[in-house]
């Protein structure tokens, strides 16, 4: 497969994953199907009960737009990811209300200090806030992947530097690294699923090693124990069909906020889906929860192992229309910048 297959891939399944996420999220996998009649395969107007009400068809939310931004930063640094560039990524994309508007809390109040405000927090005097490990790193950090093909360790450092001025935690930085492991394996030529899912082991584990001795550590659950049994349950009920593998890994592993719940459900949706891009986003999408974040981090990691394989080429347009983007040209200049 062509290299420019695999890295449109990856961008397109994204963002697609959060176009589509977007109108779901929030919901149960019940209600989507009792809400909509079907589970979303398709791309339609946000409706008037969701964050993105008021939104064009195809709209993203903070997630992929985050990711955006982020890859044009890489790409504008070369790929010399410091923590300076890592906050000049953040502040910029801050600049774009119809994105910030989609910012979550951990984000806003790290997009205010970064801006030098006072931000008062009434609970600064406990020893540790176990409620910002959240997904905000692994919803943007794909480009670290991409721009590392077969680079492990470098995706994983490039993934954690770009976490701290906003998620610099153990559980945050471990769950980004894991998904900037899979993407950067998924890149390689002869990649597998076995390999990306390893890799993803290997980035939880490491990113957890960085957020340990830069950040801050939380009294959570291990994200790379439970992409483990994320994908051990995905093993053991994909042969019942998607509808019942999806929605015993939203019931065990669940998809919510925190990045030790949403990162190891993608990895379970990616074991679930073998050779099937399509499929897995869908999942991701109808999963319930926090879905436009899940989706995303599942259409990235497909994507760039399959590349556009089964996701649909007309939707890119539509994303583009509505966000403002080329992701054509996106993809087409991370290849001349990292495969030249």
């Amino acid at each position: 497969m062509e290299v420019s297959n695999k890295i449109l891939g990856s961008i397109v399944g994204a963002a697609l994953g959060d176009a589509m996420g977007a109108i779901t999220e929030t919901r149960s996998a019940e209600r989507i199907k009792k809400d909509f009649g079907h589970y979303i395969d398709d791309l339609q107007i946000p409706p008037s009960d969701c964050f993105a009400r008021g939104y064009p068809i195809g709209s993203v939310t903070d997630d992929f737009s985050l990711a955006y931004f982020t890859g044009y930063g890489l790409i504008k640094c070369h790929g010399n990811v410091t923590p300076d560039i890592a906050k000049e990524v953040v502040l910029e994309w801050a600049n774009y209300p119809k994105f910030f508007h989609f910012a979550g809390p951990t984000t806003e109040a790290a997009v205010r200090a970064l801006r030098g405000e006072e931000i008062s927090d009434p609970k600064d005097y406990i020893a540790c806030n176990n409620m910002r490990g959240t997904n905000g790193g692994g919803m943007k950090i794909f480009c670290a992947g991409l721009i590392n093909p077969g680079n492990v360790d470098k995706a994983v450092h490039d993934a954690a530097v770009l976490c701290m001025p906003t998620h610099s935690n153990t559980a945050s930085i471990s769950g980004a690294a894991a998904i900037a492991a899979a993407v950067a394996t998924a890149m390689t030529a002869n990649a597998k699923l076995s390999d990306v899912i390893d890799a993803g082991i290997e980035g939880a584990h490491k990113g957890y090693d960085y957020g340990n001795k830069y950040g801050t550590q939380l009294a959570v659950p291990s994200v790379e124990k439970r992409i483990r049994l994320a994908v051990e349950i995905a093993e053991k009920k994909r042969t019942e069909g998607w509808e019942m593998v999806m929605l015993e890994l939203r019931d065990i592993i669940g998809a919510g906020l925190n990045a030790f719940e949403a990162i190891p459900c993608a990895f379970g949706i990616v074991a679930a889906c073998p050779n099937d891009a399509f499929s897995a986003i869908k999942m991701g999408v109808n999963i319930g929860d926090d879905t436009d974040t899940v989706a995303t981090m599942v259409g990235a990691i497909v994507g760039a192992l399959y590349g556009m394989s089964n996701i649909p080429e007309k939707f890119i347009d539509v994303i583009d229309k509505a966000n403002g983007f080329d992701l054509r040209n996106f993809a087409k200049e991370i290849e001349e910048n990292f495969y030249a």
